[in-house]
């Protein structure tokens, strides 16, 4: 961890580099020689708590001491910054130096110099003491390693869906969510420790196909500790697409909630709830019509099913049998051919049973340690090896000490990574994207010359998923992980453990923000409701500081800020204030409202020289182009994603690190003389006017493009477009192209699309390596899926058009092996008399829906198609949908 934390240090100090006049006067003063002296001895501090960390230390006294030397690096880190915040008083050193010609003898005339003097002096002064407590301690020796370090083996993740033992526990209740003898209103209960399995297993039941066959609405809701009514009720109420709009009256939107379950069979799952009133006051959005509808609760406590529902008793869930625990452990800890007991060698059948005893039957103690040995050498002193360091026992109701065993055996960089995801409320469904870029910003991803630092940092990522550190909660299009979340157990481990070292504190109430005046990263994780202004306390010098709820910010009050996240939800506000210094930022994401001129804060932005990542897409801001392609250091801008304001980079703009650029217009009044220089780019979305050359010149600079979206096209023939001469074409993912489009509540089409735009599609039309295809606003003149089925690799296609009337009678048809992968399929707007289906057309077909595609009828042929579970239909004329459910019982929704 230190070689992250000390090593970022030593970079600041080997970069100390200041303008002429500067150094003169640090010369002078014998600071630079004291700058170096400092450099060597950050050099021994890096050395020693490497191996300190290696060696996997577990003494009081010597972690006390790895802690006090993290704290000088720290301070080290504050002088330096500080030292350069105050740079700008060069000036008046300049002016000293032209009045008397020399510098003055009093180092104390000049503060900022002074400053830095004695800020050194005591750091050094603090080394020799600690140099004294090693020496007088006897802590300088650290021991043998405790277990080789290896590469970890490759085993693949075991998805929730596969833990043993959850069948017959799903059976049980669904059986009693399905009980025809309670026709009113009914709450179910799922009881057990931290780590059972209680959220796996109502998932089971929430995706089982009989539940979802027998309730008309499902919705599933996670509450977490502390919780609060009216989000909740929001997001309900989003679900079931009503408009909660400004409404913070609980009863009213309780109301409305209310009224829109009553028309249908209900189950509304929540989960991890904590207070035991939490069911008195959320059931008066609950309506009871004797249906059948069901509550199905998850939590800890007993007391907490007992005040919700006396109808039935608690499920409680039991841990293992010790064949289940075994079975589990194997799957996570070693290679397929070997995930059972007798396939397993003989020296390590033995070693596998202790491992497993020492869980006692919780499943989430035997992923972790299972997937904590995958990473181990797979012979006997691999596996004894990490035995002999576990004096531990699972006690049965939970499983921390398991959980910091893995924790202890991350890799170094990976430590701090872990950590960071602490920042975020329990139970957040975290998207990766972000935690990424933060990680980069940090600087703690170690450069690689073949991938890229997103890239690097992805694989750390999936390092901790495989360690099941962290779970994939949701994959993207191309099944790279998109969205995770971090169990509430291993949530609190990152918590104590960023404490340990002051790496990060959360803040759950504004007490916990005022005392926290040495913390160097602080998540805050309430909300001020606007009351509140961020600025007046807490330490000025923190680095990261990332907002989850509404509040008020003064800008001002942060010199040395690296990472400001607003990440906040649909609704909430936070007010930002004072655009003034914030020069060492690295990382900006703003769900908020900013205050002030547009120009004051684009010169903001251009003041902040080291920016990397500026995501504005959920903010209000104007045209912004004046002042954001100045920062050359940019890698992802993200600009406001409800109107294109800002226009793309110009040609004499030279952002050579970008790689994301989202949400520009390229506008027509660009001039010719070239494309700008932004040929690193991979993620691009832009609104254009039409499909001109400037354009095609710039794409055609662009060969490391996996994902496009072009919006607000007019007056092109896409079926013209050569995409094999453009050199991301092998390469391209995702295409999104033609007119914008919006729907309502109801999932209609509002947007006037008039099919103006003639479209052609031949065989070498796109990019062969598509995955994701969207066509908006053409007008289509012959059958698009007999030539989109050849691509091989799409899985998701979705076609709109908007046509009045039929020009002329033709169908659709999709052949045998066509469209192998395709897993979703959106058609809206196309008239088509008949759609022909042969059989082994699109085997992997999970989720097809058709809108508005008159007079086309339900093709019978879909009955054969058997991965299909998801059917929505939706034309003026009568349907074969009801032919469809009595050949096909077990799709799970026809609508």
């Amino acid at each position: 961890m230190a070689e992250v934390l000390v090593g970022a240090v030593l970079e600041k100090l080997a970069n100390f580099t200041v303008d002429k006049v500067i150094e003169k006067a640090l010369s002078f003063y014998g600071i630079r020689d004291e700058v170096e002296k400092l450099s060597r001895e950050l050099n021994y501090i890096k050395a020693f708590i490497k191996d300190a960390d290696r060696k996997h230390i577990v003494e009081e006294r010597q972690m006390q001491l790895v802690k006090d030397l993290i704290d000088i690096a720290y301070d080290i880190e504050d002088a330096i910054d500080i030292f350069h915040s105050e740079c700008p008083e060069k000036l008046k050193l300049s002016g000293i130096l032209g009045r008397l010609g020399r510098l003055p003898k009093e180092i104390s005339k000049i503060p900022f110099l002074y400053q830095l003097q004695r800020d050194i002096k005591e750091i050094q002064s603090r080394i020799s003491k600690i140099n004294e407590f090693r020496e007088r301690y006897e802590i300088a020796t650290l021991g043998e390693d405790r277990i080789p370090q290896s590469n970890p083996q490759l085993i693949p993740t075991v998805d929730d869906s596969e833990i043993v033992g959850f069948e017959t526990h799903r059976d049980n209740v669904v059986k009693c969510l399905l009980d025809e003898a309670y026709k009113s209103l009914a709450v179910f209960s799922i009881v057990g420790s931290g780590g059972l399995g209680k959220t796996t297993l109502a998932r089971k039941v929430y995706n089982s196909g009989d539940v979802l066959k027998n309730f008309g609405k499902h919705m599933w809701i996670t509450i977490s500790q502390a919780y609060d009514l009216l989000k909740i009720l929001q997001e309900i109420a989003k679900d079931l697409h009503i408009s909660s709009g400004n409404i913070e009256d609980v009863n009213k939107l309780a109301g409305n909630i209310r009224e829109s379950l009553e028309k249908e069979r209900y189950l509304i799952v929540f989960d991890d709830v904590w207070a035991e009133d939490f069911w008195k006051s959320i059931k008066n959005a609950m309506p009871d019509k004797n249906n059948g509808s069901r509550v199905l609760i998850t939590t800890r406590f007993e007391n907490v099913a007992m005040k919700a529902d006396t109808k039935y008793d608690p499920y409680k869930l039991p841990t293992l049998d010790h064949e289940q625990s075994l079975n589990l452990f194997l799957k996570k800890a070693v290679p397929k051919k070997h995930q059972y007991l007798d396939g397993l060698p003989d020296e390590l059948k033995s070693l596998a049973q202790q491992f497993v005893a020492k869980c006692r039957g919780l499943p989430l103690a035997l992923i972790v340690l299972g997937s904590l040995l995958s990473t181990k050498p797979y012979d006997f002193h691999g596996w004894k090896g990490l035995l002999d360091t576990m004096s531990w026992q699972v006690d049965g109701s939970e499983c921390i000490d398991v959980i910091a065993t893995s924790y202890e055996y991350l890799p170094l960089a990976k430590k701090l990574c872990f950590l960071y995801f602490a920042a975020y409320p329990e139970d957040k469904n975290i998207e990766i994207e972000d935690v990424l870029r933060i990680w980069v910003a940090e600087r703690l991803i170690p450069r690689e010359d073949t991938r890229t630092l997103e890239e690097t940092a992805m694989c750390f990522l999936e390092d901790l998923v495989q360690r099941s550190m962290v779970q994939v909660s949701r994959k993207g299009f191309d099944g790279s992980i998109q969205y995770c979340r971090v169990h509430d157990v291993l949530r609190d481990l990152a918590i104590q453990k960023a404490k340990e070292i002051n790496f990060l504190i959360v803040c759950s109430n504004p007490n916990d923000w005022m005392s926290c005046n040495k913390a160097r990263r602080v998540a805050i994780n309430y909300s001020s409701n606007g009351n509140e202004l961020m600025g007046d306390y807490a330490n000025p010098n923190i680095r990261s500081l990332l907002l989850f709820g509404e509040s008020n910010l003064d800008c001002s009050k942060y010199k040395l800020l690296r990472v400001l996240g607003c990440i906040t939800e649909w609704g909430e506000r936070v007010v930002l204030r004072n655009f003034k210094g914030l020069p060492h930022l690295r990382y900006l994401k703003l769900n908020s409202e900013i205050e002030g001129q547009e120009r004051e804060f684009g010169e903001w932005i251009r003041s902040m020289k080291y920016l990397e990542t500026l995501d504005l897409g959920k903010s209000s801001h104007g045209d912004l182009s004046k002042w954001i392609w100045q920062v050359k250091t940019l890698r992802h801008a993200i600009l406001e994603y409800v109107k294109c304001n800002t226009q793309a980079p110009p040609t004499s703009a030279d952002l050579t690190n970008l790689q994301t650029l989202l949400y520009v217009n390229y506008g027509e009044s660009r001039p010719a003389s070239g494309p700008p220089n932004i040929t690193q780019v991979r993620n691009l979305m832009i609104e254009v006017c039409n499909f001109s050359m400037e354009l095609i010149t710039l794409l055609h600079n662009l060969k490391h493009l996996v994902n496009l979206d072009i919006t607000g096209i007019s007056g092109i023939d896409l079926g013209k477009i050569i995409w094999k001469n453009f050199p991301f074409y092998e390469n391209l993912k995702r295409l999104v192209i033609g007119k914008e489009y919006e729907y309502d509540n109801e999932g209609v089409l509002t947007t006037d699309i008039d099919g103006n735009e003639t479209l052609v599609l031949r065989d070498d039309t796109l990019p062969p390596h598509l995955i994701y295809l969207e066509l908006g606003g053409f007008k289509f003149v012959s059958d698009p899926l007999s030539v989109l089925q050849k691509l091989q690799n799409l899985k998701i296609l979705n076609i709109i058009s908007k046509e009045e009337k039929v020009l002329m009678s033709w169908r659709f048809r999709c052949s045998a092996g066509g469209f192998k992968q395709l897993e979703e399929l959106w058609i809206e707007h196309l008239m088509v008399d008949e759609w022909e289906i042969e059989r082994g057309a699109m085997p992997m077909l999970k989720r097809l829906v058709v809108h508005g595609c008159d007079p086309l009828r339900v093709p019978l042929e879909l009955v054969h198609l058997p991965s299909l579970k998801d059917l929505t239909w939706n034309t003026d004329i009568e349907t074969n949908k009801d032919m469809i459910r009595k050949q096909r019982p077990n799709m799970v929704t026809i609508n």
